[in-house]
């Protein structure tokens, strides 16, 4: 990374410590919308995605992210809406300076929804890891995930990710997807695992049925930082399992997690979302809660790649062969379930149970039995199948007159003149 990289990382590092950590002077205003947000559209039901992975009952007894702060690096996230209320901090706007507590779009707001959510009456929504902390890092202003359009700064992206580290986030979510490998954005992902920080992303909303089919997205559309080695990749999927027309398929894709007809906040209530962005935040959440459990996995820079492993190790066999990754992200399974630290072996001190000898021998005469009843059976069909070919043959023949007896004799050629028999040297002598 070039120096002004570094500075600029640095710098977005410094003005996170202010902001979210309350190091130094009061943080500056929260910006002013443009234009209105997206309206929302208040949802009652419970979830699909909480509907088929039951938290209340198969996750949060063992894990509901307590301890971890999971950053969101997007859109900022609207902290005025109250299922957020107290769960985000301000954080820091990399756009325009100042606070990230604002969604204009909104966006980032859903990805931190799906996180940390909170009871509310009149909805089903709840976060998945509603005791979690979310730092919200906004840079971008608008939702950047296929490769149309203007893409992502991904020196803004970085400095994001820097700001993240230096929050204390033990989980970057980065929801705007880059389709160029900048050595900035390289540089960040690598700094950010190796303080043990784990990285989520989705792999992109830019597959093109008629022009991939169902093998790997264009090669101009690699998603970053997705497509880094370390960073959970995730696809999405559909309430019927099956991968989204969009979602991008490639050896970028880790994990799948919900990503259509997402239910999560917005800027007052709720909002439908779409996109692998989503998808990347269920699994974000799932890392949280991965973290925040003792034991599952270790700390410092070995942590980033034992999350993925549990996650992947865990993930419920995709329907397909390819763009599911390891499969499906199943967060009850990440949470309880003990992973071998080793390949199976057997105990030094086992003894196989002691062999019942009148069982054996029980076992060896009836297979003695079967094997003898066998061959006689087909003995028997044997004898069967010679009696009806000999009928058969013998009624052809009786067909053509054929009669029982001694055929003729051949005839005997003439002996030549003075010939002698063999039998002749046992005559007596005249």
């Amino acid at each position: 990374m070039t120096l002004p990289g570094r500075l600029r990382i640095a710098a977005a590092a410094l003005v996170a410590a202010t902001a979210t950590v309350g190091l130094g002077g009061p943080a500056r205003a929260a910006q002013v919308c443009a234009q209105p947000p997206a309206p929302d559209s208040p949802q009652a039901a419970v979830p699909w995605a909480q509907q088929a992975w039951d938290p209340a009952g198969q996750v949060w007894p063992f894990s509901t992210g307590s301890g971890v702060t999971v950053a969101v690096l997007d859109t900022g996230v609207q902290t005025s809406n109250p299922q957020l209320s107290g769960r985000v901090t301000a954080g820091v706007d990399l756009v325009a300076s100042g606070t990230a507590d604002v969604d204009c779009v909104p966006h980032g707001s859903g990805l931190a929804g799906i996180v940390v959510a909170g009871q509310q009456a009149g909805t089903g929504l709840r976060g998945l890891a509603p005791d979690a902390q979310v730092l919200p890092v906004q840079v971008v202003d608008r939702a950047v995930t296929e490769p149309t359009g203007t893409p992502a700064d991904p020196g803004l992206v970085a400095a994001g990710i820097g700001t993240a580290v230096a929050g204390g986030a033990q989980v970057v979510l980065v929801g705007p997807v880059g389709y160029t490998d900048d050595p900035r954005l390289a540089a960040a992902v690598q700094q950010a695992l190796d303080a043990g920080v784990v990285v989520v992303a989705g792999v992109g909303d830019g597959h093109d049925a008629e022009r991939d089919g169902e093998g790997p997205t264009a090669g101009s559309a690699t998603p970053y930082p997705a497509a880094y080695p370390g960073v959970l990749g995730v696809a999405a999927v559909g309430t019927d399992g099956l991968r989204t027309d969009t979602s991008q398929v490639g050896d970028y894709v880790d994990l799948a997690a919900p990503g259509a007809d997402v239910v999560s906040t917005g800027t007052t209530s709720q909002q439908v979302y779409q996109g692998t962005a989503f998808a990347a935040a269920f699994v974000a959440a799932t890392a949280a809660l991965v973290v925040a459990e003792p034991g599952l996995v270790p700390a410092g820079a070995d942590r980033p790649a034992a999350v993925q492993a549990r996650l992947q190790a865990t993930a419920l066999p995709a329907p397909a062969a390819s763009g599911y990754g390891a499969g499906l992200l199943s967060p009850g399974r990440a949470v309880t379930e003990d992973l071998a630290s080793s390949p199976p072996r057997q105990d030094a001190g086992y003894q196989p149970p002691p062999t019942d000898a009148a069982a054996a021998a029980a076992e060896v005469a009836a297979a003695d039995a079967a094997d003898r009843s066998a061959w006689w059976a087909l003995a028997a069909g044997a004898v069967v199948l010679v009696s009806v070919l000999a009928g058969t043959l013998l009624r052809r023949a009786r067909g053509r007159r054929w009669r029982t007896g001694r055929a003729a004799p051949p005839p005997r050629e003439a002996e030549p003149e003075g010939f002698i028999p063999a039998s002749a040297l046992f005559d007596p002598p005249r």
